[in-house]
C-alpha cells in the first residue's frame, strides 16, 4: 500500500503525484510532477568511521519528474514519467514509468508495462512522503520498478486484491555493507532477469474501518538470490513477506511497516549460507493547526538487520528522523521541508565498530500544477 494510491493527511504540503491530481492539458490528458531539490549535511563520529565515510558530508541533490496520464475512454487508459537526477554525477533522463491499463469489467483492471509495484508503503515519488529523507526500508527493501503485467480486483469497499508478476523485483546480494551513500542508506536495486522465469507477487489490501487500513504483500523472484555454489548456472531465489498498516484520522497520519526477505546462497564467500533481512520503519505525521503554523511534523523511526556478506554475524542500522513539512507561500504547490536525522550503524557485536551519523536536510519541493 503506497502513500501514492492513497492521499495521506498532510493534505496542505505532501501531494500524492497521480494522474487523479493532475492538470488537464488537453481533453483527457494530464500532467503532473515536480521539482525536488534537497541539501544534506551529516557528521560521522565512530572508532571505525574512517575506513567506512568520512567525518562530515554535504550534498546537494536535484531531481525532476514529469508524468503524463491520458484517457482514452472509460475502458484504456495509459501513464508515463521521465524522471531525471544528478545522483553519481549523471544527469541523464530515464523512464521511471510505463503502462496502459484496461477496464476488463466492473472492479477489475488489467495493466501492463513498467511500473512501480504496489509492494512497500511509501510512496516513489518525493511529493506522497512525510520525511526528506527515504526510511530503512524504503531505501534497502523495496524492488524499484519491475516491467511485467498485474491485474487489480475491487472485491467490494473494503478489500482490493493485485496479483502481479514480472521479470524480477531485485537483485542478487553483492553488498556487504549499506553505508553506500555517507547516509547510512542503500538505493534499492532492480534486475535483468537472468534464467528466463518470471516473478509472482499479491497484495491484499483490506480497509478495515474509515480511518484503519492494512496491507499484506508478497513475492518471489526465482532467479533474484547469488549463484548456487553446486551448479554455477542456476541462481537461487528470494522470498518476501511484508505488512504495513496505517491509521487516518483529520489532522493524524501513523503507519508503519515489516518486511522480511530471504536470500538463497547470499552468504557465498562463506559456505551456502542463505542472508536473512529483517526490518521496520514507523511514523507520525500532525497536521499543525493553521492559526499557529502552515505545515506538518512527522517524526519517524526505523531499523533494519542484515546478514553478513561472506561472513558471520549481522548488520545492524537504526535511524530516527524529526522533519517539519512547511507551506511559506500557502500554496499546495510549493513545499519548503526541514529534516534532522540520527543514524546508529552496528556493523557487529563491538561497540567500538559503531559509527553514529547526525545529520540535516533542507528541501525545496517545487509540484506540478
Amino acid at each position: 500500500m503506497n502513500i501514492r494510491y492513497v492521499v495521506p493527511a498532510l493534505g496542505l504540503i505532501a501531494l500524492t503525484a497521480t494522474v487523479t491530481s493532475a492538470q488537464e492539458i488537453a481533453k483527457g490528458v494530464n500532467l503532473d510532477g515536480y521539482v525536488d531539490t534537497i541539501f544534506t549535511g551529516t557528521t560521522n563520529t565512530g572508532s571505525n568511521q574512517a575506513s567506512r565515510d568520512v567525518a562530515s558530508t554535504t550534498d546537494f541533490k536535484a531531481t525532476v519528474v514529469a508524468k503524463v496520464g491520458w484517457t482514452i475512454n472509460d475502458k484504456a487508459k495509459a501513464t508515463f514519467s521521465l524522471k531525471s537526477t544528478n545522483d553519481n554525477d549523471s544527469n541523464s533522463v530515464t523512464m521511471y514509468e510505463a503502462y496502459g491499463s484496461f477496464i476488463a469489467s466492473e472492479g477489475l483492471e488489467i495493466s501492463a508495462g513498467k511500473s512501480l509495484t504496489p509492494f512497500g508503503y511509501y510512496s516513489g515519488y518525493a511529493t506522497g512522503l512525510p520525511t526528506v529523507t527515504t526510511s530503512l526500508t524504503q531505501a534497502n527493501l523495496y524492488t524499484g520498478n519491475a516491467v511485467g503485467a498485474w491485474a487489480s480486483y475491487t472485491v467490494n469497499e473494503q478489500v482490493n486484491v493485485t496479483a502481479i508478476v514480472t521479470d524480477g523485483y531485485t537483485g542478487a546480494a553483492k553488498s556487504s555493507t549499506f553505508r553506500t551513500d555517507g547516509y547510512g542508506v542503500a538505493p534499492a536495486t532492480n534486475k535483468v532477469n537472468r534464467s528466463g522465469t518470471v516473478s509472482p507477487g499479491i497484495d491484499v489490501l483490506i480497509k478495515a474501518t474509515p480511518e484503519f487500513t492494512v496491507d499484506f504483500e508478497g513475492y518471489l523472484d526465482p532467479s533474484g538470490g547469488n549463484v548456487d555454489p553446486g551448479n554455477a548456472d542456476k541462481n537461487g531465489s528470494v522470498y518476501v513477506g511484508a505488512i504495513n498498516a496505517e491509521y487516518k484520522a483529520a489532522d493524524l497520519l501513523a503507519a508503519f511497516e515489516v518486511i522480511y526477505k530471504t536470500t538463497d546462497y547470499g552468504r557465498n564467500g562463506n559456505g551456502s549460507g542463505d542472508i536473512h533481512d529483517l526490518g521496520w520503519s514507523a511514523f507520525g505525521t500532525y497536521k499543525l493547526p493553521d492559526d499557529v503554523f502552515a505545515g506538518a511534523v512527522t517524526a519517524q523511526l526505523g531499523q533494519l538487520y542484515k546478514d553478513k556478506v561472506g561472513g558471520a554475524g549481522e548488520y545492524t542500522l537504526t535511524k530516527a528522523q524529526l522533519a517539519l513539512l512547511t507551506n511559506p507561500v500557502v500554496s499546495s504547490q510549493f513545499g519548503l521541508n526541514y529534516e534532522v536525522f540520527y543514524i546508529n550503524d552496528m556493523p557487529s557485536a563491538s561497540s567500538s565498530d559503531n559509527v553514529d551519523t547526525f545529520g540535516v536536510a533542507i528541501e525545496g519541493l517545487f509540484v506540478i500544477p
